[in-house]
């Protein structure tokens, strides 16, 4: 019989508890989430699902490297990556324990007090925190349409969409847009090994994400939703560990 991992205890230990903590006022995006039930977990162990507006705390920074980041175990550099030459890069973190979250830093221009509420508002038993970092033009920011997982996986998709005009930019300047995303599943960062991240023009099909999670649903087709264009998809083969 293999022996259950620690977060598979803590799992099982949490029962079948549903109460989600919230950041109030931190978080972007709605209250409310249109969430698929997980499928294909056992034993307490995480599934496959898919979120649509999930609890969200979003940072822009004027930065060319990731402003957030994991501080490496017994070394006395502090690990942060240094700036990045790739074109419209793209970096992620999985936060799944406390002993993980107290090794995320930020830089000096990021709110870490919105960070640190994120993070101890998790319960790390049955959620995981996905940081999800990339480039974008400073005149447009992002809209996460929904976020999908599974125990190997983690798939986003974006909606470029324009700021208001009332908001003064470069149009040749890039900021970073990172997101703190809370996945209602416990997820293993070691077991991760694949990351995806498509970003489209068109606005987000909310059903897309709903029909994921149904049981093998197909999504619907470009007859039935708005018309995605432009898009492309990032693997980045792999988060910080």
């Amino acid at each position: 019989m293999v022996p259950p991992t620690r977060r598979a205890l803590l799992h099982g230990a949490a029962g079948l508890a549903t109460g989600l903590a919230g950041c109030s006022g931190l978080l972007d995006g709605s209250a409310e989430s249109t969430r698929t039930a997980p499928r294909d977990g056992s034993n307490g162990g995480p599934a496959s699902g898919s979120v649509t507006d999930p609890e969200t705390l979003l940072l822009r920074v004027a930065t060319d490297r990731p402003p957030i980041w994991l501080t490496k175990s017994n070394s006395e550099d502090s690990g942060r990556p240094t700036a990045s030459e790739r074109d419209r890069w793209r970096d992620s973190i999985i936060v799944d324990d406390t002993d993980r979250a107290d090794r995320l830093s930020v830089a000096d221009t990021v709110d870490r007090e919105q960070v640190e509420s994120f993070i101890a508002a998790t319960d790390f038993a049955v959620e995981t925190v996905y940081v999800e970092m990339g480039e974008v033009e400073e005149c447009f920011r992002l809209d996460l349409c929904h976020i999908s997982w599974t125990p190997t996986e983690i798939s986003t998709d974006y909606s470029r969409q324009s700021r208001p005009y009332t908001e003064r930019c470069e149009v040749d300047e890039l900021v970073i847009e990172a997101r703190l995303i809370r996945i209602p599943d416990a997820l293993e960062a070691d077991n991760v090994n694949g990351y995806s991240s498509s970003i489209g023009t068109g606005a987000c099909d909310r059903r897309q994400g709903r029909a994921e999670g149904e049981a093998g649903a197909a999504p619907a087709s470009d007859s039935e939703s708005n018309t995605r264009i432009g898009m492309t998809t990032i693997d980045s083969g792999g988060g910080q560990r």
